[in-house]
């Protein structure tokens, strides 16, 4: 099981290559390979399939040197995956082996994009409204895991401490070990999608006299590009890339905003993805997931948004009334944090699954926050910039839950500054979200006549209500963390 502290592997220090997803074939195998083979896998092709393998221990990855692989493998330095081309033989055999968990193939994931801080109080917290002291995020640090990020950006430049791209292949035996390279300030987002969602969480608001500020103006912005397409291979390296930095105290991110997914499915704690985000939660990193765009149905979160410990985002339109668009949660499903956390926090620690009682995925999002017509920073050499039709050169509007969670991340970030300014230490990622969801608006929709979406917020269209920034950095200035029993849903759950 992943350990709680986490070790390192010494093996190269490489990661991932752009590919798509691998076969589409189902998988029947019986005894323990049938429960560790993901869907997506061919058993019976000699064709050689991008695979993540998921091992108990991060010590165990080095047991892929016994096959005969034909590009070798790559072992993550943090995480106990593995990532190699095996053929339809192999993927038996390393299913079959007691140490492993999963083996899934390096699926392809999909970006969720279709003024927020008045909407979410967070102009009052900047200001210090009813507040001891204004915050603005200066002592949070926040990752985003995306497209990119324009670093000459001057919304962005001075915020901005990390830039790494992702340009390695990690079965390339050239010898070229950087996979992650920081670029400084320059431009690694080619479409804009990162770029306006960095600057939702942390813009200075430079070009427009304050007007585009981010919610937290002052933090500092670390991002992960994975180019214009996202893989299940980049979104787990950057975890366990920011992971080894953490453990090596080369920075201390306390956020990490993801607006990516890839359509809906019932939780799995072996996916890779889910494991990279428990490492991160471990190492009191608050990951934050977009809730996806496969709304209104009901039934339509992402597996890995429904982990108990992350922050899964709704988009409203700006009247606060839940989009169409904005994925649902499950109306039969569990709605329960804290009895879904407590049972993925045994089932890590090592206690069978057969014999934990109760759900272990969350079926509704934590919050809900403007997601439609946001706008942020772009570049006007950027694709998503020339979508836009209004005069603004160094700003957009975009719409999606995708710019549904850099808000919520961004408010996230002004009540953990307003927690260390006043406490020093960094709080458990799960009491903030407690936090977050406890002092969520449920009423914000009440008096709305003629709304753009849902003005009902249900458990499963809103979760705890709309987020409030100002709520939620009242509570922490004193210490009062929010616990479980505190949250209360919409609809009276």
């Amino acid at each position: 099981m992943p350990p709680t502290q986490h070790s390192t592997v010494s093996n190269r220090r490489q990661v991932l290559r752009l590919v798509g997803a691998a076969g589409a074939g189902a998988v029947a195998l019986s005894g323990s390979a049938a429960a560790t083979l993901a869907e997506g896998l061919e058993t019976d092709t000699d064709d050689l399939q991008e695979t993540l393998v998921v091992f108990e221990d991060v010590d165990d990855v080095d047991r892929l040197a016994e096959l005969d692989l034909a590009e070798g493998f790559y072992g993550y330095e943090t995480l106990p995956i593995g990532y190699s081309l095996l053929s339809g033989d192999q993927l038996e055999t390393v299913a079959g082996w007691d140490e492993v968990r999963r083996v899934s193939p390096n699926v392809e994931l999909d970006w969720e994009h279709d003024d927020a801080r008045p909407d979410t109080r967070a102009r009052d917290v900047q200001e210090g409204e009813d507040l001891e002291t204004p915050y603005t995020g200066e002592n949070v640090h926040a990752a985003v895991i995306d497209t990119g990020i324009d670093g000459a950006h001057p919304d962005l430049e001075e915020n901005l401490e990390a830039n790494w791209q992702w340009v390695g292949n990690p079965l390339d035996e050239s010898g070229d070990e950087d996979v992650w390279v920081d670029l400084g300030l320059t431009n690694s987002d080619d479409v804009g999608h990162g770029t306006h969602c960095s600057g939702s969480i942390g813009a200075d608001g430079s070009e427009s006299d304050g007007e585009y500020r981010g919610m937290a103006p002052d933090v500092t912005l670390t991002s992960y590009s994975t180019n214009a397409s996202v893989t299940l291979l980049k979104a787990t390296s950057a975890y366990d890339h920011l992971l080894a930095l953490q453990e090596d105290g080369e920075h201390e991110i306390h956020l990490a905003s993801n607006s990516y997914g890839a359509g809906p499915g019932e939780f799995d704690p072996w996916d890779p993805l889910n494991v990279a985000t428990w490492y991160a939660y471990e190492a009191d990193v608050l990951v934050a997931f977009s809730a996806g765009n496969d709304g209104p149905e009901n039934d339509t979160l992402g597996q890995r948004k429904q982990a108990p410990y992350v922050m899964n985002v709704a988009a409203t339109h700006a009247d606060q009334s839940v989009t169409d668009f904005s994925s649902r949660g499950d109306v039969e499903g569990n709605h329960d944090r804290e009895t879904a956390f407590e049972n993925v926090a045994d089932f890590y620690s090592g206690v069978p699954e057969d014999e934990i009682d109760g759900p272990l995925g969350l079926h509704r999002p934590s919050v809900a926050a403007k997601g439609a017509d946001v706008m942020s920073t772009l570049n006007p050499a950027q694709p998503l910039w020339a979508l836009e039709d209004d005069d603004e050169l160094w700003y957009g509007l975009l719409s999606g839950t995708s710019m549904a969670c850099p808000v919520a991340v961004g408010c996230a970030a002004l009540a953990l500054d307003a927690y260390l300014e006043h406490h020093g230490e960094v709080p458990d990622p799960i009491d903030v979200i407690s936090t977050l969801e406890a002092t969520a608006d449920l009423a914000a929709t009440d008096e709305l006549e003629d709304a753009n979406g849902t003005a009902d917020y249900t458990t499963t269209n809103a979760g705890a209500g709309y987020v409030d920034a100002l709520a939620a950095a009242q509570r922490v200035e004193d210490g009062d963390l929010a616990t479980f029993d505190e949250i209360e849903l919409a609809g009276g759950e």
